[in-house]
């Protein structure tokens, strides 16, 4: 039946590990590498009693060090976090920096990945930390300010769930009516926009630059990636819009058409259909499956239940 798939149950043994998601080793490498930094704090005070930073020095992100040509530092700013508590409804939330954004991660990253598989999870995460890092030196050239954190890459995906479900509502305790995903996201890039100010003012110790960055890199990604409109190619085809003139092209005979079905009168045939599609989406996603095999997944669900 659909449910009896490996996949779909609890995996056991050595099989576990080849199911792991995306989400949930990103968040293991990133809580990781925060046990680490802060560790080398308490373990090696270093000459100022305050803890060494040779972890921060090494993987954060500055004008500066991006100039003394620490290029890895553009990308792996986005795996470390301050240890900084912020009030929440009058509540501290210890190491608020690396919860929320881990919080982020795996409430949004989960049904993203569900869409794009594990792999192109993974390239979008790790291009929109990039995005956000250029443009946090792109605002922040001529000064000495450090960013660290996975906000830029979170907001990306924040950015493509709520365009994606644009048309979804939200209900606010301070706001009487409900709120569309695609006004929230408005929003959200405004907020940005005046923070962007105070943080060229020197007014605020939020990386605003960086946000926005990762606000364009999750509009990007799912305007020309994940609906394929490339600029001079076609969503379909991914082949260039301009042609040369029909008097050069050279003829062609057209192949004879044929149309390929799959024989679905046989229940052993739809279910061995169903299984080929299963496999298919634990490989790549439920985004790479084609209408007529979402159709018959959908016909399968009543036919098999029989």
């Amino acid at each position: 039946m659909l449910y009896d798939r490996s996949y779909m149950r609890q995996p056991a043994g050595s099989d576990a590990d080849n199911n792991t998601s995306m989400v949930t080793t990103l968040m293991v490498i990133t809580v990781a590498l925060f046990a680490l930094q802060h560790a080398f704090g308490v373990f090696f005070p270093g000459s100022t009693g305050q803890g060494t930073r040779v972890i921060a020095d090494w993987l954060s992100l500055s004008a500066q060090e991006f100039s003394n040509l620490k290029v890895w530092t553009v990308l792996s700013y986005a795996f470390l976090h301050s240890s900084t508590s912020y009030p929440l409804f009058f509540v501290p939330i210890p190491f608020a920096h690396l919860v929320f954004n881990m919080l982020g991660l795996f409430f949004i990253g989960r049904e993203i990945e569900k869409l794009i598989g594990k792999r192109q999870l993974l390239y979008f995460y790790l291009a929109s930390a990039i995005l956000g890092g250029l443009s946090f030196l792109i605002f922040n050239f001529n000064n000495n300010h450090t960013v660290i954190g996975a906000s830029a890459a979170v907001s990306a995906l924040l950015a493509f769930y709520l365009l994606h479900h644009a048309g979804r509502e939200v209900f606010f305790l301070f706001i009487p009516v409900p709120v569309k995903f695609k006004w929230l996201l408005i929003g959200i890039v405004v907020i940005s926009t005046f923070g962007l100010m105070a943080e060229l003012q020197n007014q605020s110790s939020v990386a605003h630059s960086a946000h926005l960055g990762g606000l364009l890199a999750g509009f990007l990604y799912y305007r020309y990636v994940y609906h394929g409109n490339f600029p001079f190619f076609t969503a379909s085809s991914k082949k260039p819009v301009v042609e040369l003139p029909e008097w050069i092209q050279r003829k062609k005979k057209s192949p004879p058409k044929i149309d390929y079905k799959v024989n679905l009168s046989s229940r052993d045939r739809l279910q061995s259909e169903v299984d080929r599609i299963l496999d298919k989406i634990n490989a790549t996603g439920f985004g790479s499956l084609t209408k007529q095999e979402q159709k018959t997944l959908d016909n399968a669900k009543d036919l098999l239940k029989k």
